[in-house]
């Protein structure tokens, strides 16, 4: 009896592709109709499966409760049934070669597929990301480069085109899976004012990665020179002072969104605790009004 695949998307963190999983979950109905199943039962329990998985709770301000488990969780689910299992959380990428085996040991009996997409580096990318090494860490976990698939995300970063190669490389088409339904990022990030050096050395880490996939035997979807594409031309100054200021504002926005909403939630745990206590001495002592 064959084994039943699963395919995980781990990223790159480089915001290319993190739709894939909102896509995922859109279109959960009809891919489940082409039997292709996604586990998670959110966006959120698939994020805290990864930051249990990369042991980064606290950073993120998680307590271990709230994240122990939740990989194990959503991999019972998934093995229940027949269906090729589908997983996307980006922050999984760099994961150590020891978290890789806690998180393929849930997987136990499946023929595991790693997807990594790809963008060219723009001025967010970390220059001393070693493209190379990770897809060898992935490689060595899942026992052969041909289940290690590289989605090169085209210049414009269109998500129509990584969709395709995702679904072409997992075995459904999505020409009837439209994108329509799917949000941007919650948080977007403009294009920083770096020197012409700067830009230099992103075209020279493009050239690398590039040079790294080709140089190793795993299914590449694109086209690879696109790595150096992207982010290499010195922006307009003008521009990315504008833009990188409305950023800035829609940010204090938002942290003021968030302050107000956090003692919002502070002042309904006060008055909780209140009434929790309040009942607690009427369970106790009958008279108390």
């Amino acid at each position: 009896m064959a084994k039943r695949k699963a395919f995980l998307h781990v990223g790159l963190d480089d915001r290319s592709a993190d739709f894939l999983d909102a896509a995922l979950e859109l279109h959960g109905h009809a891919l489940a109709d082409l039997g292709v199943k996604r586990p998670a039962t959110s966006a959120e329990e698939m994020f805290r499966a990864a930051i249990e998985i990369r042991r980064e709770h606290r950073a993120w301000g998680y307590d271990r409760a709230e994240v122990e488990g939740a990989w194990s969780r959503i991999c019972r689910r998934g093995y229940k049934g027949k269906d090729t299992l589908v997983f996307s959380q980006p922050l999984l990428a760099d994961a150590t070669p020891d978290q890789i085996a806690l998180l393929l040991d849930a997987l136990a009996g499946f023929k595991v597929h790693v997807v990594v997409t790809v963008a060219a580096p723009d001025t967010w990318s970390d220059p001393d990301l070693d493209l190379g090494a990770i897809l060898d860490r992935w490689t060595k976990a899942v026992g052969k480069p041909g289940r290690v698939h590289v989605v090169v995300v085209p210049p414009d970063r269109g998500r129509k085109a990584v969709w395709k190669a995702f679904g072409k490389i997992v075995g459904f088409g999505t020409a009837s899976l439209p994108l329509d339904g799917v949000g941007k990022p919650l948080v977007e990030r403009p294009q920083r004012l770096v020197s012409i050096e700067r830009q230099e050395a992103l075209r020279e880490l493009g050239r690398r990665w590039e040079h790294q996939v080709a140089s190793r035997e795993v299914d590449v979807h694109g086209d690879l020179t696109d790595l150096c594409d992207n982010g290499c031309a010195v922006a307009d100054p003008q521009e990315l002072i504008h833009s990188s200021d409305q950023a800035l504002n829609d940010a204090l926005r938002e942290l003021e969104r968030l302050a107000r909403r956090n003692d919002t939630l502070s002042t309904r745990v006060v008055e909780l605790e209140r009434k929790r206590r309040k009942l607690r001495r009427r369970e106790n002592d009958p008279s108390v009004a």
